[in-house]
């Protein structure tokens, strides 16, 4: 007879009591958001009945996140990168949220620390400051000293705060049922942001997640002299405690609220001593405009919170950075449309800029292409300056202008941008307002072009010289050896003749000159490549022990430099 596990009633009383609690929990956090909410609607339809000074939208929001805290805080920094639903005046309000909250104690601390690494801070570290340096809605963070005496940032997990983050997850889901179900279409795009703010969920709660994208980002960083990221102490850090090294310098909030503070004061705002040896605000500005985009570019993951307050001030320009709980990452495929996108609009020609957003976008059911690009000519008439200055195209109006005119128009014409561009469209709008505060007039799309060209060549030249490359050489090299010069020589022919026959009928002329000339293109290109293979320094033609294929592959190469050289002789005489 088959046996059933027997459970005590203590336990069962347990488990009902704590769903009990889990749920009465929801409840309150609800009803304290419902009675937030109508509070301020209330407060709205006064101002509309009795004509009184309003309070903003985009202010009336942020102070509403504000006052409901914790992780629907979050959600408005979420909601902030949400460029392509959300107008810009509300998209820039909630980047201002302020989330400060009062620090939890020292016991805690310290109970945390037992919970994690099974000691207390005063023994995993020579120094533990218990005074906070700052304080959030899930964590705070202290100053210590390792026993090596290397100065770190330790961030300790609020207690209790995973719970209550998932709480709010679960309301913010229930929302986006409700507002389907009653079909309000304008708040149809809270669906992706609640998502994103689930997945978000699962690598802030969890330190090592954040301290994982800070270790890919700080390797990446070894070949960008100017960015600076904080190295890791994995020994020290867990789900719910995070060391890393401590970056020594103002943020570029700080520096701006005491420039405000001390407006004409000499000493400090003196270029070059304060807040760092060397520092120069339109240099610093083009280092972070270069950080982003090479780290987008070239790695493909980037930091996409570019905050003043997520930006430090370090010597002679470099830049350091701090929280990485947002990370953008971009396939090989969307970095390639960004680079043209970015091309494209640096360059100032409307046809690439139509076909290149066209590029990052899908269609819906009501799309018009045809007034999409209408109206994206008359408009990209007023972000460049008349006449081209060199024949190159600078802006006349921000970049975030032109982005946000791109996407007001995808929303009225019906196109939706990818939803893995957002991160990146973000943190563009970002540095175009650094811009804006440090380096007024500073003009982007030089930079921006330059690093375009400098990354394509880049990527180019490591195709050319990769293994793959010299593979596929060597192997067509083997072809013709094997096939012998006569089989080569009737391919050049035949590419000869069509060629000089396509050539005259178009336009006729000397087809016997037409004919030499394709000759000589061939052979060139052939010698050309047989010498940068040469000069690859492949083994089989080390001068110092050079093999019987290294002495076939120079008879060759010599071969081929001769019959060019009379080539290029005969084409000269005639």
């Amino acid at each position: 007879m088959a046996a059933f596990p027997i459970t005590e009633p203590s336990k069962v009383a347990t488990d009902r009591g704590g769903a009990l609690v889990a749920q009465l929990q929801h409840l309150q956090r609800a009803l304290q958001i419902a009675r937030v909410c109508f509070r301020n609607l209330w407060e709205i339809l006064l101002e509309r009945v009795t004509d009184r000074r309003k309070v903003p939208g985009p202010l009336r929001l942020r102070l509403l996140l504000e006052e409901l805290s914790g992780s629907l805080l979050k959600f408005g920094q979420i909601l902030s990168l949400q460029v392509d639903t959300l107008p810009r005046e509300y998209c820039d309000a909630l980047l201002n949220l302020l989330d400060r909250v009062p620090p939890f104690g020292r016991e805690e601390v310290r109970q945390i620390f037992v919970e994690e690494l099974g000691k207390p801070p005063e023994e995993l570290y020579r120094e533990f400051n218990y005074k906070t340096l700052a304080s959030a809605s899930i964590g705070q963070v202290h100053r210590a000293v390792l026993h090596d005496s290397t100065v770190v940032a330790v961030k300790v997990q609020r207690p209790g705060v995973q719970e209550i983050f998932r709480r709010d997850a679960a309301l913010l889901r229930l929302l986006v049922r409700v507002v389907f179900w009653l079909r309000l279409r304008s708040l149809y795009f809270l669906r992706d942001p609640v998502r994103e703010f689930n997945d978000w969920l699962g690598d802030e709660l969890d330190y090592r997640r954040e301290a994982a994208y800070a270790d890919v980002l700080g390797r990446n960083a070894r070949q960008t002299p100017t960015e600076a990221i904080p190295r890791i102490h994995w020994s020290l850090t867990t789900s719910r405690v995070l060391t890393m090294d401590f970056l020594e310098g103002y943020s570029v909030m700080e520096y701006l609220r005491l420039v405000e503070k001390q407006e004409g004061s000499r000493d400090a705002t003196r270029k070059g001593e304060w807040p760092a040896p060397g520092f120069d605000p339109p240099q610093f500005v083009s280092n972070v405009i270069n950080n982003f985009l090479s780290d987008a570019f070239r790695f493909g993951i980037f930091h996409a919170d570019l905050h003043p307050a997520n930006l430090l001030i370090l010597k002679n320009n470099v830049v350091g950075y701090v929280d990485f709980g947002i990370v953008g990452q971009l396939t090989p495929e969307a970095r390639r449309k960004q680079i043209q996108l970015n091309m494209a609009y640096a360059g100032g020609r409307t046809e690439e800029i139509f076909s290149a957003f066209l590029n990052i976008c899908t269609f819906s059911k009501e799309v018009d292409l045809a007034g999409f690009r209408r109206e994206l000519e008359r408009r990209s008439r007023q972000w460049y300056r008349e006449p081209a200055i060199a024949g190159e195209s600078h802006f006349h109006r921000s970049l975030t202008v032109a982005m946000i005119d791109l996407l007001a128009l995808c929303r009225y014409y019906g196109l939706l941008v990818d939803r893995e561009m957002i991160k990146y469209i973000r943190s563009l709008f970002l540095v175009d307002g650094l811009v804006s505060l440090l380096a007024p007039g500073l003009d982007l799309s030089p930079q921006i072009r330059k690093l375009c060209d400098d990354f394509l060549a880049r990527e180019a030249q490591s195709k050319i010289i990769s293994r793959g490359a010299g593979i596929s050489f060597l192997a067509d090299l083997s072809g013709w050896l094997l096939a012998g010069p006569g089989q080569m020589l009737r391919a050049l022919e035949l590419i000869e003749r069509r060629q000089a026959r396509s050539r005259a009928l178009v336009g006729g002329g000397s087809e016997q000159r037409e004919a030499l000339r394709v000759r000589a293109l061939a052979v060139g290109a052939v010698w050309l490549s047989l010498a940068i293979a040469a000069i690859a320094g492949h083994p089989a033609f080390s001068v110092a022990d050079i093999s019987f294929s290294g002495y076939l592959f120079l008879a060759f190469l010599g071969g081929w430099t001769v019959w060019l050289a009379n080539l290029l002789r005969r084409l000269a005489r005639q």
